[in-house]
């Protein structure tokens, strides 16, 4: 199954030690095959933005659809 992004798609990160991460899609390219993704904290606060393949970002960290 390919993975692809859609503006406004949500994913999880339940991390062991630093608890619950979350992104969100910000913009895409390739027809969704890239993509850039918004990553916060459960307080909301901006961690980091991932720019990449869908595919690249969910093998990244154990990412999951948030659905």
């Amino acid at each position: 199954m390919r993975i692809q992004f859609s503006v406004g798609q949500k994913w999880r990160n339940n991390d062991a030690i630093f608890g619950p991460f979350f992104g969100e899609v910000i913009e895409i390219s390739d027809h969704g095959q890239q993509g850039a993704v918004l990553i916060t904290d459960d307080r909301g606060n901006v961690l980091d933005t991932f720019r990449g393949s869908a595919a690249a970002f969910q093998a990244s960290g154990e990412w999951l659809i948030d659905e």
